[in-house]
């Protein structure tokens, strides 16, 4: 890996990708985690897995990105937990990894329940379509709470169409309006369609605003 990574920082150097006194920074800091992911680092584990999934430093090798995940995961990293979990959700063709919602489901709960919220949010998406867990659309909803209360967008959007149409939850038009509007502010802009779809009146609109608008990280929005 040392001679592959020496060329890559050659060729980024003569193109004024990095500056000089970078590269050995760049270097040791391939091979410090390399050597603490061989030792055992769950964390660099991860992190090399990472860089194999996305040719960073080495080239892109699929099959020991999940070798990497693999280790970090069956330690309880929660970022590799999902990885793999993504993994049996997608299958990757190119790696051993076949599509296998139930795996992906049992490797995105080791994840959630530690709080990891893409986990959560996959789990939503899961309970609402019946893929590798049952269907309930009301557990669909508390994923997507959890998500939402750590500001993952597409689930505070998900959110809020589920109160829009009173899937697995209450209809409440006033937290439809608050949690698209809440995702419209933490960058989804496909959330502001469905927001100024959302009938209401000044009073209702002044009120979702004001929850939006005084939410705090961790919070679920209620009435």
């Amino acid at each position: 890996m040392k001679r592959f990574v020496q060329f890559v920082i050659l060729f980024l150097t003569l193109n004024s990708y990095v500056l000089a006194e970078e590269l050995s920074t760049v270097l040791d800091s391939l091979e410090q985690i390399q050597k603490q992911a061989e030792a055992g680092d769950a964390s660099a584990q991860a992190r090399l897995a990472q860089l194999y999934a996305n040719g960073v430093g080495v080239s892109i090798d699929a099959d020991k990105a999940v070798e990497w995940y693999r280790k970090a995961a069956v330690q309880g990293n929660s970022e590799a937990q999902f990885e793999i979990g993504a993994m049996y959700g997608s299958g990757e063709a190119v790696t051993s990894v076949n599509k296998d919602p139930i795996k992906a489901a049992e490797w995105y709960l080791k994840a959630a329940a530690q709080g990891h919220p893409k986990a959560q949010f996959e789990l939503g998406i899961m309970s609402l379509r019946g893929e590798g867990v049952k269907r309930d659309a009301t557990q669909a909803v508390e994923w997507f709470k959890k998500a939402a209360a750590q500001g993952h967008a597409q689930a505070q959007t998900n959110l809020g169409w589920m109160y829009q149409h009173g899937k697995g939850v209450a209809r409440d038009s006033v937290l439809a309006y608050a949690w698209q509007d809440l995702a419209v502010s933490h960058g989804n802009d496909n959330a502001k369609k469905l927001r100024d779809l959302t009938n209401l009146n000044s009073v209702q609109r002044a009120e979702a605003k004001q929850l939006s608008a005084n939410w705090k990280l961790g919070q679920v929005l209620s009435r």
